[in-house]
């Protein structure tokens, strides 16, 4: 080397020493470990909003996790949308089979009649709120579904598991739970594989 010679140069070019790697080296770690940084609280973000949105949707009832969306349509008739109370001339949705109860009602001498239908209604997925008698005066027929101004749908629902009923509407008979009453002509309960779950209009008496 000439004197007067810068030794980190050769020819004009510069010559990489150990300093230089190690600065680089360093430089090279500090800007992973910043990206790394970077994504885990990215990461820890989208967690926390998933785990908000999550927990809103529960509260607010639009989610139920485990739950499988049932296949029936919701909505629900209003009565402020009806106009013959008595027999509405307007479409209703099928609905849930356990989100009312049931009163089944015997009108005839025939033993076990409701609580036979009761069972077979149960094992469908319906929920009974209690068994009785009454109705005599539609012991000849296949029977009615009762209900208030409020339990339209659910009547409706109840008429397509039992063909041959009539809806009796009751205007002192509040919520979405109904009455069916049981003449002697009925037999039994649709056939599943014949079961209608369309919307429809209640046959009325």
């Amino acid at each position: 080397m000439r004197t007067g010679e810068d030794p980190e140069q050769w020819h004009g070019t510069h010559i990489v020493n150990g300093e230089d790697l190690s600065f680089s080296s360093d430089d090279h770690v500090k800007k992973s470990a910043r990206r790394r940084h970077n994504a885990f609280f990215l990461g820890l973000a989208a967690l926390v909003l998933a785990v908000t949105v999550g927990a809103l949707l529960i509260t607010t009832g639009k989610w139920t996790p485990g739950v499988k969306p049932s296949a029936v349509a919701d909505p629900i008739q209003t009565p402020a949308s009806i106009k013959n109370a008595k027999c509405p001339e307007v479409d209703f949705t099928y609905q849930d089979p356990t989100s009312f109860r049931i009163r089944v009602l015997n009108t005839t001498d025939i033993t076990g009649l409701a609580g036979n239908t009761a069972k077979s209604l149960e094992d469908r997925g319906f929920k009974i709120s209690s068994l009785t008698s009454g109705w005599e005066s539609l012991s000849g027929t296949v029977g009615a579904v009762i209900a208030g101004p409020d339990g339209y749908a659910q009547a409706f629902t109840v008429q397509r598991q039992v063909p041959g009923t009539v809806f009796i509407f009751d205007e002192k008979k509040y919520g979405s739970n109904v009455d069916l009453a049981l003449g002697e002509k009925f037999e039994s309960l649709q056939k599943d594989r014949k079961l209608d779950t369309s919307a429809g209009k209640l046959v009325c008496e």
